[in-house]
């Protein structure tokens, strides 16, 4: 049967509305436009079940976009909503920072203060020189006590901080204080520490008085296993059988990379606070987001990534099998914020939304994605030649599926096989990759400098690890690869 005029007419117009959608940049439209490209990106990661959580966007504030997919529990079918509350793993770090700027402004202390002023006991001969910015910004040389044997056989007997100390001190800083960046829980574990010592509080109470209380974060905690909290999400991974989903078992500790509860429409406000003196003053304001030198992409408790002419202020946070993502486009005045309850799923979907807002080219998920999902799935396990030969359907024609690129090479490396394929890859890796591409350049010419390691050519493994540098001069891990190869006889 033939369709009416007026049918026919709406469908026109509906075609030129779409028609211009995709031809016309998002800023000409303004939220309608923004709500309607952030869906469907979301909505394609979900069609191919790579994303299980909630989704916020805001712009000045104002919500633009507010959807939870999937479960937050598979056993019951309860389904995720913006009230759900996720665990936020090491977006933790950004209230630590706040508290100890808000001690800092009160002048309570000084962040020049050095480490022996609240930990005397301290045993290393550098301990009068790392001052609480050091760990503040993750220049102290500190590691992370969890990666520890003794730790992880006793992980389940630590209740406090103090419990932590003993372990903690065992292990020697890397590097002389503020000489570069390595990532460190083991120096926010101290910082927490220094807080409950000069307020007299537990952590806990510090939050809750100090931020969540005056926020109305009212469906923010502290959580500890065995805690009873509704509506809280359940992490799940990949089974063994690549098809079904596993909840996770445990909680991660509340030490310095998890513990932390909370959801999407609660982080809006803290987002929110910190552009205004409720919480800091403009002046801790700009210390909190300033990095220095020898941190150059890490300020007070907050990752700074710049894309051209944008600055995203950001943290993740992956634990458990939780994984978040909480970003902040101040130039813009955009707020995103993913949490998720399948492992490494915010941070994938955040690279692409960051390109989207910030009008650099991306993608949608394709069934290339699931690939890649489970080609990573396969490496986790040291099931190499099967992630290799998914992640190889996806490296046909001339746009390659870039994650996929990547771990092509990387699953070789950590497979020590291939080395020479491995970094031809990552040559093409390098040649294609964009400025909001991640991995970044700078960690495939690190990954080029592992390969020529194993192949025991070390003169061009230094070479890549120096380009690495190059292009990003705060990159640990380069840093680290160049340090252990210069310390060989």
């Amino acid at each position: 049967m033939p369709r009416s005029s007026s049918s026919a007419t709406r469908a026109v117009i509906f075609g030129i509305i779409i028609f211009i959608f995709y031809i016309f940049p998002i800023s000409g439209f303004g939220q309608n436009t923004l709500r309607a490209k952030i869906d469907e990106i979301v909505q394609a990661e979900a069609r191919f079940d790579l994303f299980s959580g909630t989704v916020l966007l805001a712009e000045n504030g104002k919500i633009i976009y507010s959807q939870g997919f999937d479960e937050a529990n598979k056993e019951c079918h309860i389904p995720n909503t913006p009230e759900t509350r996720f665990n936020i793993g090491s977006i933790q770090k950004t209230f630590i920072a706040t508290l100890i700027l808000q001690l800092y402004q009160e002048k309570s202390i000084d962040i020049n203060d050095p480490l022996t002023k609240y930990y005397p006991e301290c045993p290393w001969n550098s301990a009068d020189k790392i001052f609480i910015r050091h760990l503040l910004n993750h220049t102290s040389g500190l590691g992370d006590y969890r990666d520890s044997d003794e730790y992880r056989l006793n992980s389940e007997k630590y209740s406090d901080i103090s419990d932590l100390l003993p372990l903690i001190f065992k292990a020697e800083p890397a590097f002389p204080p503020g000489e570069r960046f390595r990532y460190s829980n083991a120096g926010v574990l101290l910082l927490k520490g220094i807080i409950e010592q000069v307020t007299g509080m537990r952590l806990k109470q510090v939050l809750e008085e100090r931020i969540w209380i005056p926020l109305q974060m009212d469906h923010t905690t502290l959580f500890v296993g065995g805690d009873l909290l509704e509506n809280r999400a359940t992490a799940y991974h990949l089974g063994s059988d690549a098809k079904s989903y596993v909840r996770n078992m445990g909680e991660p500790s509340a030490y310095s990379g998890g513990g932390i509860y909370t959801t999407c429409l609660d982080l809006l406000k803290f987002d929110q606070a910190l552009y205004g003196d409720e919480l800091l003053n403009e002046n801790m304001r700009n210390i909190m987001f300033t990095p220095l030198p020898e941190s150059p992409n890490y300020a007070y408790g907050w990752e700074i990534d710049r894309l051209g002419d944008n600055t995203v202020i950001y943290h993740g946070g992956g634990s458990g099998g939780f994984n978040s993502e909480f970003r902040r486009y101040t130039a813009k005045g955009y707020t995103l914020v993913i949490l998720s309850n399948y492992e490494s799923a915010a941070y994938n979907m955040a690279i692409k939304i960051d390109a989207m807002l910030i009008d650099l080219p991306y993608s949608l998920a394709t069934a290339s994605d699931k690939n890649y999902k489970l080609a990573m799935h396969y490496q986790g396990m040291e099931s190499y030649s099967k992630a290799t030969e998914l992640l190889g359907k996806n490296l046909t024609g001339n746009n390659p599926h870039m994650p996929s690129l990547y771990q092509a090479a990387r699953t070789r490396i950590m497979g020590e096989y291939e080395q020479e394929t491995a970094i031809k890859l990552l040559d093409r890796y390098i040649a294609l990759a964009g400025e909001a591409t991640r991995p970044s350049a700078a960690a495939a010419w690190w990954r080029k400098g592992l390969a020529y390691e194993q192949m025991g050519d070390t003169a061009r493994a230094l070479e890549c690890h120096e380009t690495s540098l190059q292009l990003d001069g705060g990159f640990e891990f380069a840093h680290e690869a160049l340090d252990r190869l210069k310390a060989k006889p």
